[in-house]
């Protein structure tokens, strides 16, 4: 990936845990399987970048394995692909937007949303990637 877009990326990133206070953690992934950026909130820091890279691969696995499952899932009940996964816990909310140039994790404090946060993201960087 260029580095004229990753860095359109962190900035959209950015932007949008301005926005949203009750965002932990962002990483988008290809539909691959690779890790392409992962910020997260940091309790003193404000926000910053994560770049080990075995945090990474474990973000694109747990969201390419969870697409994954989702779709022999759903595969069970009809021919449709699926797009978002949802789960809501007692200490953090988890959503998985899936399109077919980008998945986005998104991690929020409960009733933070992710799920539009992820889908509204996916939409915002179908253009940029």
């Amino acid at each position: 990936m260029l580095e004229d877009t990753r860095n359109e990326l962190r900035t959209i990133l950015e932007n949008v845990f301005q926005q949203n206070s009750q965002i932990q953690l962002i990483s988008l992934i290809t539909p691959e399987g690779l890790p392409i950026l992962t910020f997260n909130r940091d309790t003193e820091e404000g926000v910053s970048e994560l770049t080990d890279s075995g945090i990474l691969n474990r973000y694109a696995a747990l969201a390419g394995a969870s697409a994954s499952l989702g779709d022999r899932t759903l595969s069970t009940f009809s021919p449709e692909k699926v797009r978002l996964i949802h789960v809501q816990g007692n200490t953090r909310d988890i959503a998985i937007a899936i399109s077919p140039h980008l998945i986005s994790l998104v991690v929020t404090d409960p009733s933070g949303s992710p799920n539009l946060i992820a889908e509204k993201l996916n939409t915002e960087l179908k253009a940029k990637l």
